[in-house]
C-alpha cells in the first residue's frame, strides 16, 4: 500500500474487508460475538496491511484510556513474594494487549487506603476498567465502585447484595478435597494454614475444611487453625511455635506456595522431617514440585486466571450489563506426586 500503510485507519481497514466498522473492531480485540473465522480474518489482514490501533486519537475522541489496571496486593520488602503474581499481570497483558489494551500494574502497601487509590485512577482517568484480588466480604472498594458506576472485575467473591463481575477458584472445594485425602491416609489432626479471615477466599477455605472434618466425625480444634499474613517468615514461626504445644498436628494444609515453603522450614528449624508429616498445598505455580517432600497439591494457573479476568472485563467494556452472566469459579486440578 505504499504510503498508506502509515494512514491506515480503522475505517479504511473495514473498507478494503468489506465488513462494518463495528464488526472490525470487535474482531481486532477477540469479540465473543463475532465468528472465529470472521477474527482471523480481520486480524490477519490488520498484520499484513500494518494496522496499529492510534490509541493516542482514540482517547482525544472518546475520554477512554484504552488502558486496564490491576491493583495488586504488596508483601513487606523484606519477605518472599507470591511468585504468581508475575503470571497474572501476563495473563492479563495477553488478553488486553490483542485486544488493543495496555496495562498498569499498581502494588498496594500493607496498611495503604485502597479507596485513595482507586479515586486517583478513576478522578485521573488512568484506566478504563480495574481488577483487584483479595475481596472482603463486604469489599468497600467494590461499594465505591459499584456507586460510582465504573466498570471492575474482581479476583475473588464477596457477599454483597449487587451482583458485580468476578472470577475465583473453588477454594472450598480444594480445601475440602484435601481433608478427604490426609483423612483417607491415617492422618486426623489436619493444621489448616489460612490467609487472614477476613478474606472471603480464607471462609471458603475453612467451609471446606470444617465440612471434609464433620463428614469423618471428627470435632474441629481451633488450635490447628493458623490464620496468617501470606509470608513465609510469619508461617515458618507459627508451626514452630504449634509445634512445641500439646497434641500438634500431624498434617498440614498451606494456602499457596509461599506458606508451604516457610511450614517446611519451621518444622526443620526444630528437627523434624517435613517428610514425616501429610502435606496439601493449593498452588498457582510449578514451585512447589521442586521440593522436598513434594505435597498434594490443588493447581491452577495465575495466567489463566489473568486471562479469564481480563475476558470478563473486556465483556464489560463492551457494554454488557448482566452481571450475573460474568461470574466464573474454577476447580483446582489435584496433582499427586509420583513417590520414588
Amino acid at each position: 500500500m505504499g504510503d498508506d500503510r502509515a494512514r491506515l485507519n480503522l475505517k479504511s481497514l473495514a473498507r478494503h474487508l468489506d465488513l462494518s466498522i463495528t464488526t472490525v473492531s470487535r474482531a481486532l480485540r477477540n469479540g465473543p460475538e463475532v465468528r472465529k473465522e470472521t477474527i482471523e480474518r480481520v486480524q490477519k489482514a490488520a498484520a499484513e496491511l500494518g494496522y496499529v490501533r492510534d490509541v493516542g486519537g482514540l482517547t482525544l475522541r472518546t475520554g477512554l484510556s484504552y488502558s486496564i489496571c490491576v491493583l495488586m496486593s504488596a508483601v513487606p520488602p523484606d519477605d518472599i513474594a507470591d511468585t504468581g503474581s508475575v503470571g497474572l499481570l501476563q495473563g492479563v497483558h495477553e488478553v488486553a494487549h490483542a485486544a488493543g489494551y495496555a496495562v498498569t500494574a499498581v502494588p498496594l502497601a500493607p496498611g495503604a487506603d485502597p479507596i485513595d487509590a482507586l479515586k486517583t485512577i478513576i478522578d485521573g482517568r488512568r484506566a478504563d476498567g480495574l481488577i483487584f484480588d483479595h475481596t472482603l466480604p463486604m469489599d468497600p472498594r467494590v461499594r465505591f465502585l459499584l456507586e460510582r458506576d465504573f466498570p471492575f472485575v474482581t479476583f475473588g467473591r464477596t457477599e454483597l447484595f449487587t451482583p458485580h463481575a468476578w472470577f475465583d477458584i473453588d477454594d472450598e472445594d480444594a480445601t475440602y478435597r484435601a481433608v478427604r485425602h490426609l483423612l483417607a491416609n491415617g492422618f486426623r489432626r489436619i493444621c489448616l494454614i489460612n490467609p487472614p479471615i477476613e478474606y472471603m477466599f480464607s471462609q471458603y477455605r475453612l467451609r471446606g475444611y470444617r465440612k471434609a472434618l464433620a463428614e469423618a466425625g471428627i470435632e474441629v480444634d481451633p488450635r490447628l487453625i493458623l490464620d496468617l499474613d501470606l509470608t513465609a517468615r510469619r508461617t515458618r514461626a507459627a508451626v514452630k511455635d504449634l509445634m512445641v504445644q500439646e497434641s500438634p498436628p500431624d498434617a498440614f494444609i498451606c494456602v499457596n506456595d509461599i506458606t508451604s515453603l516457610g511450614m517446611m522450614t519451621g518444622l526443620r528449624d526444630i528437627g523434624l522431617d517435613p517428610a514425616d508429616f501429610g502435606f496439601c498445598a493449593s498452588t498457582t505455580t510449578r514451585l512447589i514440585e521442586y521440593v522436598e517432600p513434594t505435597p498434594v497439591s490443588f493447581y491452577f494457573p495465575l495466567q489463566e486466571a489473568g486471562r479469564r479476568l481480563t475476558r470478563l472485563m473486556l465483556r464489560l467494556l463492551e457494554g454488557e450489563t448482566d452481571m450475573t452472566q460474568l461470574q466464573e469459579l474454577a476447580v483446582a486440578e489435584m496433582h499427586v506426586p509420583t513417590r520414588r
